[in-house]
């Protein structure tokens, strides 16, 4: 029977939604409305049917699974279990800690990582807390929640520093959205280099060769790859990177007004062939700045980004810009700190996961400059 609950999760009450959809869930399966060995409805029909989001949804099926309401098959769905089914205990907790802006459901970045993070957690019956805290109190948050590991959510280059304590006390973690110099710090995040070497390889295929880069976050340690990997990919491909088409901005936090910031660049450079825009709130300023200036893209420059939420590919005009496996990030964190556990041992090694350039409409082949010009742009 399929569900038909007219139950909404309600804001205004003290209870977690993520408690409230279990109750529902819960109460639909007592009256027998899911019956035994019956696939749950899927995660769009729920978040419709209930009034809440899919990280709430994940969260209360996980926690579900782990009670023994619900058990998950890898590969097929998520199933209401056997009545005479013992709810089992959840074999490990792991906690998610982070302390930075931007970090929630509706995130176009971690949205997606969170989710990843709940489903891997769901089915491997793993327990999680989710806690915004300050660096300093992620070890003893650790210990007093009695947790076996850490998801720590740490996109920022000062990261590393509290990353480097939780090893030496030998604490079970695994970051995510974040890769150091010393790759055996237990990481997992994007391959960067391989996403903008993408980025060029298809604009210089374009005939492309006056490219620009806009970066206004280097904290993030994702932006600063960016920006490395890009500095040596234009070296190794022969081309003067001229300094007139870097922008560069130490930190989005400072508060920067990055319209005008990009408003100011554009109308006091010559105008390059391809503007590549290091991250997606990036080239949506980028994009503005070059329509109110009446530059057309792609026929007076190309534009590529770097992520892909839905939105992209609504843009107009729809934009080429790299895919990032941001919820296979989430997973992977969970697994492999799971994986060390069960081994025994402590997490071990940076993994990189590779991104996917998705073309569209916003690149288009280059308009050379004369002959006198090129030889500026290239040795």
């Amino acid at each position: 029977m399929p569900l038909r609950t007219r139950q909404k999760v309600k804001r205004q009450s003290i209870k977690p939604l993520y408690t409230q959809v279990k109750e529902i869930l819960k109460s639909s399966i007592e009256r027998g409305e899911l019956k035994q060995g019956e696939a749950l409805p899927g995660r769009t029909h729920l978040c419709s049917l209930l009034g809440t989001n899919r990280l709430t949804i994940d969260r209360a099926v996980a926690e579900l699974v782990q009670e023994g309401w619900l058990v998950t098959v890898k590969g097929k769905g998520t199933f209401v279990a056997d009545r005479d089914h013992k709810p089992a205990a959840a074999t490990l907790t792991f906690a998610v800690v982070w302390f930075h802006y931007g970090v929630n459901e509706n995130n176009i970045y971690w949205g997606p990582l969170l989710r990843g993070v709940s489903q891997e957690a769901g089915g491997l019956g793993v327990r999680l807390l989710f806690r915004e805290i300050a660096p300093n109190f992620y070890l003893n948050f650790f210990r007093e929640a009695k947790a076996d590991g850490l998801i720590v959510l740490a996109p920022l280059v000062e990261d590393e520093l509290v990353l480097r304590e939780l090893r030496q006390a030998k604490t079970p973690f695994v970051a995510t959205s974040s890769a150091y110099d010393d790759d055996s710090l237990p990481c997992v995040d994007t391959d960067n280099f391989s996403g903008v070497r993408q980025v060029l390889e298809h604009l210089w295929s374009l005939g492309h060769r006056r490219v620009a880069i806009a970066d206004l976050d280097l904290k993030q340690t994702d932006l600063l790859r960016r920006w490395e990997a890009f500095q040596n990919l234009m070296g190794e491909a022969g081309l003067l990177l001229d300094p007139r088409w870097v922008l560069l901005f130490p930190d989005r936090r400072l508060g920067v007004w990055e319209k005008g910031l990009v408003q100011k660049w554009l109308q006091s450079i010559p105008l390059p062939t391809a503007i590549f825009s290091a991250d997606y709130e990036t080239v949506l300023v980028v994009l503005k700045a070059l329509r109110e200036e009446g530059v057309r893209v792609p026929e007076q420059i190309s534009v590529v980004g770097f992520d892909d939420p839905a939105s992209a590919g609504f843009l107009e005009p729809p934009l080429t810009t790299v895919r990032q496996p941001v919820e296979e990030l989430g997973r992977r964190a969970v697994r492999k700190l799971y994986e060390a556990l069960q081994k025994g041992a402590l997490p071990e090694g940076t993994e990189l996961l590779t991104p996917q350039l998705i073309m569209r409409q916003s690149t288009a082949p280059a308009k050379q400059p004369v002959d006198k010009d090129r030889a500026a742009f290239e040795r």
